[in-house]
């Protein structure tokens, strides 16, 4: 079963009316199925888990927020969406209409907890497509593939130096996989076999490979020896992947010339810890 978790919103500047309008709106929310379930706070100070919405069409609201929650570089301390017609121009914030709209106000509450949090329990690395809907009135409540596809996307022009293969004949993992690079801002290239990825391996060089261990044809460990062996790649952190655990697995894997061997399902987490290791100037919130 996936996490949940209760994230707070603290409003500056937003009327009674539309306050009573969104409390409506996150009710919509709330279900036993829900990774994400939103309620209101008074409390203004800062804190894990909580988000901020700002009346952009109040200069009082503004000043307030940009005095208390914005750094001397000019940008923000806290996750920041303004509400309104007027547009502020401010990185890492976004921006919805009054009155508040259910699709748009959720969505938007979502991509914030992803973006800004790293709260993604949906993304886990495995031979099984994504589950959860982006049907915000339906049973489920969690991001989809899709959702997740656009946010990422969002993201994928900050390091486009940093540069990443992922070798896997299974569909849902590739695309898994390089929605967790794309978040990092990392450029994806993919390989469905053994043989594409060394065609690749002779014509670039990546900065990360995630290679399969079973495919058909040209197996992982074959490939991560040639990898090895390769002027280009050679220097390249090979991260294998398979669902099997057994020690003697492992050991093939080292064998190999791997440098790390993970088992699927991969939890967001531990891709980010793998991430954090090989790739230290990706962008990591």
């Amino acid at each position: 079963m996936r996490e949940s978790r209760e994230f707070k919103i603290h409003l500056i500047g937003i009327s009674d009316s539309d306050r009573q309008i969104l409390m409506r709106v996150l009710k919509l929310r709330h279900s036993p199925s829900s990774v994400r379930n939103y309620s209101l706070t008074d409390v203004c100070e800062p804190e894990d888990n909580k988000l901020y919405i700002v009346n952009s069409d109040c200069n009082k609201s503004l000043t307030y927020w940009s005095q208390r929650f914005l750094s001397i570089e000019k940008k923000p301390k806290v996750p920041t969406i303004f509400a309104g017609q007027r547009r502020v121009k401010c990185s890492n914030t976004y921006s919805i209409g009054l009155p508040f709209r259910a699709t748009t106000t959720l969505s938007t509450l979502d991509t914030a907890t992803v973006r800004e949090m790293d709260y993604i329990p949906e993304l886990t690395i495995s031979n099984s497509d994504m589950t959860g809907g982006a049907d915000y009135f339906g049973e489920s409540q969690n991001l989809s593939e899709s959702m997740l596809e656009k946010i990422a996307d969002a993201s994928s022009d900050i390091n486009q130096n940093i540069k990443a293969m992922v070798v896997d004949d299974s569909q849902p993992v590739r695309k898994q996989l390089e929605i967790q690079l794309k978040m990092l801002g990392v450029s994806v290239e993919l390989a469905e076999n053994g043989e594409q990825a060394i065609e690749l391996s002779k014509a670039n060089q990546y900065d990360i490979i995630f290679l399969d261990v079973v495919m058909p044809g040209i197996d992982g460990y074959k490939v991560c020896r040639h990898l090895k062996q390769n002027i280009r790649s050679k220097g390249t952190p090979v991260v294998m992947l398979t669902g099997k655990s057994s020690p003697f697995d492992k050991v093939k894997g080292t064998l190999s010339g791997c440098d790390t061997y993970l088992t699927k399902p991969l939890q967001h987490e531990e891709f980010q810890s793998i991430a954090r290791k090989y790739l230290p100037q990706a962008s990591m919130r």
